[in-house]
């Protein structure tokens, strides 16, 4: 299971992406990546004092931790171990860098602990790469062999993968540093970590503070120990008068900016903690309540909270939001924050903010996600008091038993033919208890090759645009056959198709193919899935194939996983852009296998996408898709004999 930063499973991965990206950038020299390895007996926090080799514990056992020779990891700096005290003092070999308080400690990977890295890159922060294996190595697809645009930000991503994990123990990727050589041919290197740590204040990193040698020039305005002062004030005042609110945090998707409005379209729940808040002069708004038709409303009201206090629980950089939301229990309600501004206090010192907060509303903008139980369970809303007796009376009401819809013929907007021979069988396949598709098309019964369904797009990809198709099929060959069964594509000798069979996956594009021994050995029993991404931005191709056990899968607790396996996945780089234009649109053909849910998207499907896209029956993001088929019947009006 993988908590921010943080991963006790074997198989759990995570990806890192940088919050602000690297300008001016023309590669990649080399890189590091600290990652911490926590044991069960790693118990309890450590205190350290700059220039010291002594280490103290509060809770800890190094006696059965640690032995001399071992790595110690605070914080993202790493030291030897010189000698064990007793179970809360040891000494390490170089002085300490950092004067840290009850600081999380770890150790550093080994063969049976350790994280697999591979990275993606963009220069526009909307498109990736697929993932390519991190390492040392020069090449075209490398990360130290790639050349940049330096007019356009560069953003890299890193996936961590645990490959090996012994029982108990969990991995902890601390920070990513990059040695950078910019267009001035400067070298630039700085550890990033992660704004998310519980203690950053514990970090080596970019936010470090330079000191600069006065000049002897009296400075009216150098109030350090002054600020410092009302800042600690601040906080004490924080921590003895603060309430405690459950806050919920959340954060623009980049990718649905509107220029036009000068807004996000949507926002992402993204954290959940318990933090204090200050109420000016502790005085809470009136229990009197207004209505209007909208129902009630509730009074508006200023809160403030401390930058110490949101920071320490939600990292550092980061601020209150409009749009984030708290409900606070000392008066049992939800507010959500409509504005946020910085406090008129002593020398800017910016110690805190002033937070108007209005009565919270759930707004279908804001995608709560892992968060939308903890939201629920804070807010009851007038459907769950109202909401059968509100549909009983829809029903008494509408009567939709009456008006059922006319359908149209197999024209349907989707699909221009479909073979009359070509049967649709009704058959639920699920994964888990999620529905994937309610229809299949039986392609055993229509000849190899003859056509059995085209669609209305056409069959094309131009010069720097990207495609990915996915589908379901389960094959009904023989295993010993040794023909490439026609999966997908269009009819044109020199257009473009995708082919499988017992031993290989293939893209044929005007005649040239490319082929991938996939190794599977097909179950006549089970349904597979496939993943093309074409990403010719980055000129690379993916392949990956999952597979479902319907047999496995009932058998399953309801509180387990979806069960879909990764069989086979392969990245490679192209040579040149696959770019082609057919005069035939895409279709289906007779394959001697059972098919569903067909899409071709005109964007890559990301990694960790990959199974939300394939255990989709409605299409979220519609607007990407060219195809949508999920073999459903079309049925037209019927016809009688005698229509007397």
């Amino acid at each position: 299971m993988v908590s921010q930063y943080v991963a006790d499973e074997y198989g759990d991965f995570f990806i890192a992406s940088l919050q602000n990206p690297y300008y001016n950038t023309l590669k990649v020299n080399d890189w590091e990546i600290i990652s911490g390895l926590k044991k069960p007996n790693m118990t309890g926090v450590v205190n350290t004092s700059n220039g010291s080799l002594l280490i103290t514990g509060v809770g800890t056992q190094f006696d059965v931790s640690f032995a001399p020779g071992d790595f110690i990891i605070i914080g993202n700096l790493t030291y030897e171990i010189s000698e064990i005290i007793s179970n809360t003092e040891l000494t390490i070999t170089t002085e300490i860098q950092l004067t840290t308080t009850s600081s999380k400690y770890y150790t550093s990977p080994d063969l049976q602990n350790n994280f697999e890295y591979e990275f993606r890159w963009s220069q526009h922060g909307g498109v990736f790469s697929e993932f390519t294996v991190l390492d040392n190595e020069i090449g075209s697809d490398k990360l130290l062999g790639l050349i940049f645009d330096t007019t356009k930000p560069l953003y890299i991503d890193v996936k961590a993968e645990v490959v090996a994990l012994s029982s108990g123990n969990s991995l902890t990727l601390l920070s990513i540093e990059y040695t950078l050589e910019t267009v001035d041919g400067e070298i630039v290197e700085c550890p990033n970590f992660c704004t998310e740590c519980e203690d950053p204040f514990a970090m080596n990193g970019c936010a470090n503070i330079q000191v600069t040698c006065s000049t002897g020039q009296f400075n009216p305005y150098a109030l350090t120990k002054s600020i410092t002062m009302y800042k600690q004030l601040v906080n004490i005042v924080n921590g003895i008068f603060g309430h405690e609110v459950n806050y919920f945090q959340t954060a623009p998707d980049l990718r649905t900016t509107d220029v036009i409005l000068m807004e996000y379209s949507l926002h992402n729940v993204v954290a959940n903690k318990t933090i204090k808040i200050l109420v000016p002069d502790n005085e809470f708004p009136t229990e009197a309540v207004s209505y209007d038709i909208f129902g009630i409303d509730l009074a508006d009201f200023e809160i403030h909270i401390t930058a110490a206090e949101f920071q320490l629980h939600f990292g550092a950089g980061t601020y209150p939001r409009n749009k984030d939301y708290m409900f606070i229990p000392i008066i049992n309600k939800m507010y959500e924050i409509s504005s946020v501004a910085i406090a008129d206090e002593f020398n800017k010192s910016s110690s805190y903010w002033k937070v108007k907060l209005v009565k919270y509303q759930d707004r279908s903008d804001v995608i709560k996600g892992q968060f939308d139980e903890a939201t629920d369970m804070l807010v009851t809303g007038i459907e769950e008091i109202f909401g059968e007796r509100i549909q009983d009376e829809y029903a008494k009401n509408l009567k939709p038993e009456q008006f059922q819809t006319v359908v149209s013929s197999y024209r349907d907007g989707i699909r221009n033919f479909v073979n009359r021979k070509l049967r649709i069988a009704d058959f639920d396949l699920k994964n888990r208890w999620t529905v994937v598709s309610k229809n299949y098309y039986n392609l055993t019964e229509i000849p190899l090759d003859n056509d059995a369904v085209y669609y209305n797009a056409k069959s094309e990809v131009n010069i720097d645009k990207n495609v990915a198709y996915t589908g379901w099929f389960s094959p009904q060959f023989p295993i010993a056959s040794n023909v490439e069964y026609y999966l997908f594509g269009d009819i044109d000798a020199d257009g473009f198709k995708l082919n499988i069979s017992n031993t290989e996956f293939k893209l044929t594009v005007n005649n040239n193919s490319e082929s991938f021994t996939h190794g599977i050995t097909f179950n006549k029993n089970k349904w597979y899935a496939y993943v093309v991404n074409i990403n010719n931005e980055y000129s690379q191709l993916s392949v990956s194939l999952y597979s479902l056990d319907l047999t496995t899968n009932m058998q399953l607790p309801q509180n387990s996983s979806n069960n879909l396996i990764n069989e086979f996945k392969e990245t490679r780089v192209l040579q040149s852009q696959l770019t082609w234009s057919s005069t035939s649109n895409y279709g289906l053909k007779g394959n001697s296998m059972y098919m569903t849910n067909i899409r071709v998207f005109n964007t890559p499907i990301e990694l960790e996408q990959h199974s939300n896209v394939l255990n989709q029956y409605v299409v979220r993001d519609s607007q990407l898709a060219i195809v949508i088929d999920n073999a459903i019947p079309s049925l037209g009006f019927q016809k009688y004999v005698n229509a007397r």
